[in-house]
């Protein structure tokens, strides 16, 4: 089969709202004697051939571009976990893979360039030196969220939201609209994500659940809980309170045992603020970001959460938080020996060939009076920029739109529809709740801007649980919130500086 008609096929699967209730409005006046006409039939042929799906939403990209070869030289990460996000060699059958070379090989054609990508162990050092020394070589920059976001505040990137990257619509579907909202600054954002990088999606946490276990300790069905609005921390700490095992028979608790939970004191507690709807920094009415931690809700959850990772033998400590501690969970997961574990939805290619059963659920909720599920990333997710030293931000820009908007007809669906919900995803219920849980993604500007804010995101939680400096959490938040509130108009001044020229 065609793989630009397989992922078509793929992208089909992700309908609008508005698609499905007219099936069914169709569906509900087929007795009708005017649904059989010749008029009906060809009507309803032509509404079908027109119905908006993922693989003809069009862009806004003129038709007539055309940059005459230039070659755009795209600067990505050469790290593992973005292998194929940007660059593939060359096509292998893999449907990922092969839709990325497509991307790249249409939007070469369409707007008669040629893209060059470098791979680099950390881009951010290169491309900076280039703007700095006013060199056009760098035509996009892709990075780490956390870390590449800072050069923007320096002053080394275009205003996306800006006149010069005039070709850009972050307003389109396949740029993620909370990200922009959320990284805007007096109308300046430097960069932006979504479609093209789905490192988004990868990095995305979920509760892993051990199904086998659930059915061995008799556990309510969490996909019941999640759909009742109940999945909440209370009720995910009630049922693995049920889970531990001294498994080795030592009367000691230690990693050879079965546990209900795994709790780590820095990348596996920054989900929480995501989860427990907690926000850092929220807009003014003028758009201007302030600092809005809940004081009363932080110290609940801070007390909460410290709790169990001191207390309950019932939860595995991760004696530290790097991604081999990560991995050590994953795991214990698959060899029956953890309940649940909050880790990244990559943890699928490393568990995809346990023999026990095992769920993706949304994190839990902080309470039931919370709306919805939220979803924290991995700040080590993609951005994309266009450096200052690009002497053609139009073209840039148009570069940047057409890949975006190609990986959202193809790319996207090819991973999420089929290597999630195919190759690593075992039953529907699963793949429904990744989709609330993809639907949920919370990034908060505080994590956004981090390094900026003294390290904001990271002082609270990371510090107070796992670092156990002080219990005194209301003395910390005020002392936090004195020092944020300082450099964050430090930062509002830069920017707000910056945009005159952008």
């Amino acid at each position: 089969m065609n793989k630009r008609i397989l992922s078509a096929i793929l992208a089909a699967l992700i309908l609008s709202p508005a698609f499905l209730t007219g099936c069914s409005e169709n569906n509900a006046d087929s007795s009708e004697t005017d649904a059989a006409s010749p008029s009906a039939v060809e009507n309803a042929a032509a509404e079908e051939e027109t119905e908006l799906t993922r693989a003809n939403t069009p862009d806004d990209l003129p038709e007539d571009l055309n940059f005459e070869g230039a070659t755009a030289t795209i600067a990505a990460r050469s790290k593992a976990w973005f292998t194929g996000e940007m660059f593939v060699e060359e096509l292998n059958g893999e449907v990922v893979n092969d839709a990325v070379y497509d991307r790249d090989l249409d939007v070469e054609d369409r707007l008669n360039v040629t893209i060059n990508y470098e791979l680099l162990a950390d881009p951010n050092t290169p491309v900076n030196s280039n703007v700095t020394a006013g060199t056009d070589y760098y035509t996009m920059h892709t990075g780490s969220a956390v870390d590449t976001v800072q050069y923007g505040v320096k002053g080394n990137y275009y205003n996306l939201l800006g006149e010069y990257p005039q070709y850009l619509n972050l307003e389109q579907p396949w740029w993620s609209q909370y990200y922009t909202e959320q990284s805007n600054i007096a109308g300046v954002s430097f960069f932006a994500t979504g479609d093209l990088c789905f490192s988004l999606t990868k990095l995305a946490f979920v509760t892993y659940a051990n199904m086998q276990l659930v059915a061995d300790f008799g556990l309510e069905n969490p996909y019941d809980l999640v759909r009742e609005g109940t999945w909440t921390f209370d009720k995910e700490m009630e049922m693995a309170a049920k889970a531990y095992v001294d498994k080795n028979g030592n009367g000691e608790v230690d990693n050879a045992d079965t546990f209900g939970m795994s709790m780590a004191g820095e990348i596996g507690l920054d989900p929480y603020w995501s989860a427990f709807d907690l926000s850092i920094i929220e807009h003014d009415a003028d758009g201007l970001p302030v600092f809005s931690v809940n004081q009363e809700k932080m110290v609940s959850v801070l007390e909460k959460l410290a709790s169990f990772y001191k207390q309950a033998d019932f939860v595995y400590v991760v004696p530290n938080s790097s991604d081999a501690e990560q991995d050590d969970v994953a795991e214990m997961l698959s060899e029956d020996r953890m309940l649940f574990s909050p880790l990244r939805i990559m943890h699928t290619e490393q568990i995809r060939d346990m023999e026990s059963e095992y769920a993706l659920l949304p994190l839990p909720k902080w309470n039931e009076e919370q709306e919805n599920y939220y979803t924290f990333v991995h700040d080590q997710y993609s951005i994309v920029g266009i450096p200052l030293s690009v002497q053609d931000p139009a073209m840039a820009s148009a570069v940047m739109e057409a890949m975006a908007a190609e990986s959202y007809r193809y790319v996207s669906p090819a991973y999420y529809d089929l290597v999630l919900n195919g190759k690593y995803i075992r039953d529907p219920a699963s793949a429904e709740m990744l989709d609330i849980a993809i639907a949920g993604i919370k990034i908060d500007f505080g994590w956004i801007y981090t390094y900026s804010l003294n390290s904001i995101s990271q002082n609270l939680l990371r510090a107070l649980v796992y670092n156990q400096k002080t219990a005194n959490f209301a003395s910390t938040y005020r002392s936090t919130n004195k020092v944020t509130s300082k450099v964050m108009d430090k930062l509002v001044k830069t920017v707000t500086e910056l945009a005159e020229d952008r």
